[in-house]
């Protein structure tokens, strides 16, 4: 198809296409109008929703809450009006908002759509500036309205606290028992108070609602301390205090029973008193006075404590009693009986003993004895009367008892020396008589032996162990006895005679060795002619009293006659014991 033919189509069909034309416009035209329409109409419902927030924004509430807080609180009366200059602005802006938005709907409903235009991007200026400026107003108000602000947040706080412990009462009514009313109003007056904090707050005294406020606060921390410690206090008032009650009572039996003198602690007395306080308590916790009850209750757990370890305190002191006094008067008639015989020889061993002032000292432990017998009288009396508190008993019976502890300890070491220095005296005359005897045995033993010849110092020996016994005797028999030169004398006896006596059992020994060996080797001498000689050398040695040359002749020529003899073993079988 050319050109020409199109132009011969367009030519036949011309009105055709003229009509299709002219539709096809309309058609563009309505459907760009109404594509307008509909964006206007969803830029108008936009602005609408924004208007909507805009109003919702409670400045009028808040307005006419600072005017009541300009009423009572003059500081912010400058402040109030700035905020009400600026809400009336404000509610000028609104006013043409409103009338913008009307006149929009009018010329959107009337297919106005340049006209709604204009007044949709007016209304969308009015709308931003009323907005910064009502958002603005909003922050100054909030400021000024802080105070509510916390207010409403601390007593919001304070009604979940109260619901929680409201909850709790109701729950342990039972641990509450006869307070549970009393908790019941308290709870009643705490609704009242949020009701009265909420007329404040409305009429917008906020100094009146604080104080509610905190009057409400004091009364819900006091509700929490009753809901908390009254279950504690009736566990204390019906458990505890009840119970020591009758241990109290029992135990108060049982020491009389035993014999032990209470009757001064007055137990039947103060239970009663103290029953009847526990009465006082329940009633004070029935009426929720918890530092009151707490505090009674307390002074009653004391007091019962107390009288009970009183109690414990005179029966244990009883039982020291009972021990004690024996022990005392046991030691007591001891020393009475002691320090009487005692005096009876004081004199006597002073003199024969050179003890100074052992005369005085003994007159003083009977003085002294003299007046514990009469204090034991007096305490032995007390225990008797059995009136007297044992604790009583036990501190005058323990001082006594110290008293006679100290004196008996020192009469004990005074007695010891004495004893001692008699001991000494007894060891001496002991010794002596045992001397005596190893000088005699001495004697015997030389005698016995024979001996052709003796040293002249054992005369000399014998005469000094004499002069020792003589020398201990004398001073035994002396009126005085000095105990320290006593022992020193007797010990050095004892040393000297007893080295005399070695002395001749081992010359009484080697006699014995040297006659046995003589004895031996007189049999070889017939026909040795070299022990002849020998033997008469060591018999002319014997017999010169040089006993141990004679004995070392003889062992030497018995060797050489018959090498590696065991003249030991000869000698010992052959030797006879000199002890």
């Amino acid at each position: 198809m050319n050109f020409q033919m199109i132009l011969k189509f367009m030519n036949d069909y011309k009105y055709i296409i003229a009509v299709v034309l002219v539709l096809l416009i309309i058609v563009v035209f309505v459907y760009i109008r109404m594509a307008k329409k509909r964006r206007l109409n969803k830029a108008f419902e936009t602005l609408e929703v924004r208007y909507n927030e805009l109003m919702s924004i409670p400045v009028l509430f808040k307005i006419n809450k600072a005017n009541g807080l300009a009423k009572l609180n003059p500081d912010v009366e400058k402040k109030v009006s700035e905020c009400k200059a600026e809400f009336s602005e404000i509610n000028t802006r609104q006013e043409e908002i409103s009338d913008a938005l009307a006149d929009s709907e009018d010329a959107l409903a009337f297919g106005k759509l340049k006209e709604a235009s204009k007044h949709l991007t007016r209304l969308d200026v009015l709308i931003t500036e009323s907005m910064e400026q009502t958002v603005s107003l909003n922050d100054n108000l909030e400021t000024l309205l802080e105070q509510e602000t916390r207010q409403r947040m601390e007593i919001t706080t304070l009604k979940d606290r109260f619901r929680e412990l409201k909850k709790n009462a109701i729950e342990n009514t039972s641990g509450l028992g006869d307070a549970f009313p009393t908790i019941e109003d308290q709870i009643k007056e705490i609704e009242q108070n949020f009701s009265v904090f909420e007329e404040w707050m409305y009429a917008s005294d906020f100094m009146k609602a604080q104080e509610i406020s905190e009057e409400t606060r004091a009364s819900i921390d006091d509700l929490e301390i009753k809901i908390t410690e009254i279950p504690k206090l009736y566990e204390h008032a019906k458990g505890l205090i009840p119970q020591l009650l009758d241990e109290v009572s029992k135990l108060y039996q049982g020491v009389r029973q035993n014999g032990v003198f209470v009757e001064h602690l007055e137990v039947p007395k103060n239970i009663g008193v103290l029953s009847e306080i526990l009465k006082d308590d329940l009633i004070n916790i029935g009426q929720g006075e918890i530092e009151k009850s707490r505090t009674s209750l307390k002074e009653s757990q004391k007091r019962l404590e107390q009288l009970a370890l009183s109690i414990q305190k005179e029966d244990k002191a009883q039982r020291e009693v009972d021990a004690l006094s024996e022990e005392v008067f046991e030691n007591l008639e001891f020393l009475v009986d002691s320090i009487s015989k005692m005096c009876k020889d004081a004199h006597k061993v002073e003199t024969r003993f050179n003890f100074d002032g052992y005369t005085e000292n003994v007159g003083v432990f009977s003085q002294r004895i003299q007046e514990f017998s009469e204090s034991g009288v007096k305490v032995s009396r007390m225990i008797e009367e059995e009136k007297i508190p044992a604790s009583t008993i036990l501190i005058s019976l323990q001082e006594l008892g110290q008293d006679v502890s100290m004196l008996k300890d020192e009469y004990l070491a005074m007695n010891e020396k004495v004893e001692r220095a008699n001991a000494d005296e007894v060891r001496a005359t002991k010794q002596l008589l045992k001397l005596h005897l190893i000088i005699n045995d001495v004697q015997v033993r030389i005698q016995k032996r024979s001996l052709p010849s003796i040293s002249d110092k054992y005369a000399s020996d014998l005469e000094r162990a004499y002069k020792y016994t003589d020398q201990v005797k004398e001073m035994l028999g002396q009126d005085v006895i000095d105990v320290k030169l006593l022992n020193a004398t007797v010990d050095e006896a004892i040393d000297y005679i007893y080295k005399l006596h070695n002395n001749v059992n081992n010359l009484v020994g080697v006699v014995d060795m040297c006659e046995n060996a003589i004895v031996y080797a007189n049999k070889f001498r017939a026909f040795v002619p070299d022990i002849d000689a020998e033997l008469t050398r060591a018999e002319l040695s014997f017999n010169s009293g040089d006993y141990t040359q004679s004995l070392t002749t003889i062992i030497n020529s018995i060797d050489r006659y018959r090498p590696n003899t065991a003249y030991e073993e000869m000698i010992r079988d052959n030797a006879k014991s000199a002890r």
